[in-house]
């Protein structure tokens, strides 16, 4: 055990607590930990389960930006309080700086505003040190470096996507990252405002356990079917699945006849599995397996249970079609969920367990849904979503990346109750321009990145039941959001 204190500007200044039980830390191999918070007389107590230097997180309040996530530097353990905002200013400079040194070195071009910027928040923080002793100046400038760090960092993100992009068409041939939709339901049933052919070149079939065995035993693929021939005579690659999800809206019925038994249900799950890679074996170029392993308890699986049963549904997949990309998912990437669970593993190191077994995986699908509840993420910036992009990035594996985030925050009764939009996190009212605003550059940075190998948006429609509120391309009356339009766009110009 290990324990970390940090003094607060002001008793204004401390978190919510529905924001500092997100709280968490990390090691050297950014793996999230446990983090205790208590907060007396304008001291914040950190618990750790290691005395081990560590990097702090939690939701903050920066300027113009929201309550993002935002992480100290790394920290020893010391008997003088730290100051947390000016520890959380540290944390977000040297973030910046050492990534815009590290690009810089390797071509990246950078204008001279970007440059004062960062002038601006190193002379922020020099004044923030300086004042230590004097809470309230201290975070008063604290505040100030805070937010011209990460509007630097912002900046700095716009001008690495821009730049990458460019380098990869500089060779006249479009590029092959894939861009596309999940389709939950029948084809003929899809709005022609859509008009997939000029906004995607990939269409994710949303077609799972729960739809292909509505009865233990029996298997129907007429939807299925379907799918693949829409997708197909509209001329965009096919991907399949997730075929096992584990939440609790997309299992059959009476899987919960089985509710513990393991065994069974792994049974079960790789029957599902064998019977349609095989019936599709050669026709369906990328398999999604199953999502959202290790990520919870659900059927009364342990998380080990849950990693043998993902082990043997892509053993049964590689087996019944070779060729195949076989594909697993995992939501809330950047696990700060570990916070608070007695799981161990974690999506990454999860993920990097399979591959290491050999077992005949292939690629990692990515859930990124900012700014909701669970499993959603909570909100961080372009910065950080670069980060975690190019940590996965060490698994040696196609990424692909599934995104949502809300145009409204309001009631949707299409919705599913458990995940709601939380507006506390977001520096401004929800509206269809944010949406595109946040979309647009989040998945053009994930289009610039060449290990990414494709995009997905998470929700076509709201007008059919959904899972994120708000997050569909179409409005419940059919008609297109503003985001439509942008991937047109970056369709024409970039993609196949």
């Amino acid at each position: 055990m290990g324990v970390m204190t940090f003094r607060l500007p002001s008793p204004a200044s401390a978190p919510r607590h529905v924001e500092f039980r997100r709280s968490y830390a990390t090691g050297l191999d950014r793996t999230p930990s446990r983090l205790g918070v208590e907060i007396r007389d304008r001291v914040m107590i950190c618990s750790k389960d290691s005395p081990e230097s560590v990097r702090v997180f939690l939701p903050w309040r920066v300027e113009g930006f929201g309550v993002p996530i935002v992480g100290t530097a790394t920290l020893v353990e010391r008997q003088e309080p730290y100051v947390l905002d000016l520890e959380l200013a540290r944390g977000k400079l040297n973030d910046v700086r050492n990534q815009l040194a590290d690009w810089t070195q390797m071509g990246l071009r950078t204008p001279p505003e970007l440059g004062e910027t960062l002038k601006l928040a190193l002379r922020a923080f020099i004044k923030a040190v300086g004042a230590r002793e004097f809470p309230d100046e201290c975070s008063r400038h604290a505040a100030d470096c805070l937010r011209e760090s990460w509007r630097a960092g912002e900046r700095l993100m716009d001008i690495y996507s821009s730049q990458v992009l460019e380098n990869r068409m500089t060779s006249g041939a479009r590029l092959p990252t894939f861009m596309g939709g999940m389709f939950h339901g029948h084809p003929k049933a899809l709005p022609k405002a859509l008009d997939p052919t000029r906004v995607f070149n990939l269409a994710n079939l949303a077609f799972g356990w729960r739809d292909a065995a509505p009865s233990e035993g029996q298997f129907r693929w007429e939807k299925l079917d379907a799918q693949i021939a829409w997708a197909r005579s509209n001329g965009l690659r096919i991907e399949v699945g997730p075929l096992v999800e584990l939440r609790k809206g997309l299992l059959p019925d009476w899987i919960w006849l089985w509710a513990g038994d393991a065994d069974t249900i792994s049974g079960l799950v790789a029957d599902f599995v064998r019977q349609a890679v095989t019936r599709y074996r050669g026709k369906i170029p990328t398999w999604h397996v199953i999502h959202r392993v290790g990520g919870g308890e659900i059927l009364g699986l342990t998380e080990e249970d849950q990693i043998r049963i993902a082990a043997r549904a892509v053993q049964v997949a590689r087996q019944a079609d070779s060729s195949a990309h076989i594909t697993i998912g995992v939501d809330r990437p950047w696990a700060e969920w570990m916070g608070a669970s007695h799981f161990q593993l974690g999506p990454l190191h999860l993920c990097d367990y399979l591959l290491r077994g050999d077992i005949g995986l292939s690629g990692i699908a990515l859930e990124v849904a900012p700014g909701y509840s669970a499993p959603g993420s909570h909100l961080r910036d372009l910065f950080e979503f670069s980060r975690l992009l190019d940590l996965y990035a060490l698994l040696n594996v196609p990424l692909h990346v599934w995104m949502a985030a809300p145009s409204a925050d309001g009631p949707d009764a299409g919705a599913d109750p458990d995940v709601r939009v939380e507006p506390w996190q977001w520096p401004r009212p929800f509206e269809e321009s944010r949406q595109t605003e946040l979309a647009a550059r989040w998945i053009a940075l994930a289009v610039a990145k060449p290990y990414v190998r494709a995009v997905s948006w998470l929700q076509t429609e709201d007008a059919v039941p959904h899972f994120y509120p708000h997050a569909g391309l179409l409005r419940p009356d059919g008609k297109p959001k503003p985001l439509i339009a942008w991937l047109k766009r970056l369709r024409g110009d970039f993609l196949e």
